[in-house]
């Protein structure tokens, strides 16, 4: 019961963070939502029912809870404006161990969505 409860709150804690991702290009939208998934796939069948049925669930991780990956399309949206965002935040930003920590948050992103399977959407 306590492992159900944790998983809920955790779910619902990535699922809050995951949508202000979606405004905020610096926060990874679609891991925070997996987890949320995952999170709600093993703690309650009407949670997980209830957030596979929304758009936010559509847009961001059907493809890659189905097939496991992510369109070139999808992934570029995801990639671009954080590594715009954080060059701007490398630009300004002039302590050296705070430019490092960029450098290493552009890095984890970019190897993430590279070693991402990539799939194609058959058009219909």
């Amino acid at each position: 019961m306590i492992k159900k409860i944790g998983l809920i709150a955790l779910g619902t804690l990535s699922l809050i963070v995951g949508i202000i991702g979606i405004f905020l290009p610096i926060l990874p939208t679609t891991p925070l939502l997996l987890l949320t998934s995952y999170c709600y796939i093993k703690s309650s069948e009407r949670l997980s029912k209830k957030f596979m049925n929304t758009k936010i669930y559509d847009k961001y991780v059907r493809n890659f809870h189905e097939q496991g990956g992510m369109t070139l399309k999808g992934k570029l949206m995801l990639t671009i404006p954080v590594s715009l965002l954080l060059l701007f935040m490398f630009i300004i930003i002039e302590s050296p161990i705070m430019r490092c920590v960029i450098v290493i948050m552009w890095v984890t992103k970019v190897i993430f969505f590279t070693k991402m399977k990539t799939i194609k959407i058959e058009e219909v």
